[in-house]
């Protein structure tokens, strides 16, 4: 007897146990820190779904809604420009990106088959990247060649999700224009150092796959190090800002604040010394 196909609305998400949750208490007032992963090969909806389901405020970053990732988006484009990225970048990294984005054409019979092939690999990658500004282009290349291996969810827009269908008030804790600032500074150099580490790429996201889901944030700091957006004007000096700008609402307690995984070690400190017991990883029952 053959095996009947089961339809892929009956396929449920890859779930596992959200470790990334640290409990924060002062003076009876107990509050979460969710660290984020914003994109990821695994769901977390059924935690999620019991963190939040008492919260009575939620906290965000900044802004996720389409219309501020259209904004996000459309402040990296520079179509006017003939600028691209690809011409700073030599042949050998160009396909290097062009292999870890697109599976290679297989040989088949033909040489001239296979360099074709090639080519129109190439031209479509750097067409993914036209008018892009460095910043983004990368973003661009890193997210497609993450969700083409399957990293289809992301905590933050799973958590948000679950917050706007449960009614629960949110607060973004960053305006988009200051999170497009962050994004503006990110360093050129560091970009294109790890543009050129293609054949690292898979090593890098395994790595944080299994730092992430033991909730290890020493390990999970280690694995990020080359990554461009792991920088102290990025990381440091947002953990003051996001600590500053969610101190009233968590000494009244019961809040659930996603913030990047990155960001929970030097938040976490600032909490300490601000009188606050920080315990993690949490579990949610």
């Amino acid at each position: 007897m053959n095996a009947q196909k089961v339809p892929m609305f009956f396929i449920k998400p890859k779930q596992k146990k959200l470790k990334m949750i640290w409990r924060v208490q002062k003076n009876g007032n107990v509050s979460l820190l969710v660290g984020t992963a914003h994109f990821f090969p695994y769901s977390f909806r059924n935690a999620l779904q019991r963190c939040l389901q008492n919260a009575r405020i939620v906290m965000f970053e900044g802004p996720l809604d389409e219309d501020n990732m259209a904004r996000v988006r459309q402040a990296g484009m520079n179509t006017e420009s003939s600028y691209h990225l690809f011409d700073e970048l030599d042949d050998q990294t160009v396909a290097g990106i062009t292999g870890a984005l697109i599976p290679v054409c297989r040989m088949r019979n033909s040489t001239q088959f296979f360099q074709y092939c090639k080519d129109d690999l190439k031209q479509t990658v750097y067409d993914l990247v036209q008018g892009m500004q460095p910043w983004l282009a990368f973003f661009t290349l890193w997210s497609t060649y993450l969700q083409r291996n399957g990293w289809k969810y992301s905590v933050d827009m799973e958590g948000y999700g679950i917050a706007q269908a449960l009614g629960k008030k949110i607060i973004f804790l960053e305006s988009i224009e200051e999170q497009i600032k962050v994004l503006q500074n990110i360093s050129h150099e560091k970009i294109m150092v790890f543009l050129k580490q293609t054949d690292q790429w898979e090593t890098l996201a395994n790595v944080y796959v299994k730092s992430y889901l033991e909730g290890d944030l020493e390990k999970l700091r280690l694995s990020g190090i080359r990554f461009p957006s792991r920088h102290h004007s990025v990381i440091d000096h947002r953990d003051q800002i996001f600590f500053e700008r969610m101190q009233a609402e968590l000494a009244r307690g019961n809040v659930v604040a996603f913030l990047g995984a990155p960001h929970l070690k030097g938040v976490s400190r600032l909490l300490l010394a601000d009188g606050y017991q920080v315990k993690g990883p949490w579990l949610p029952q």
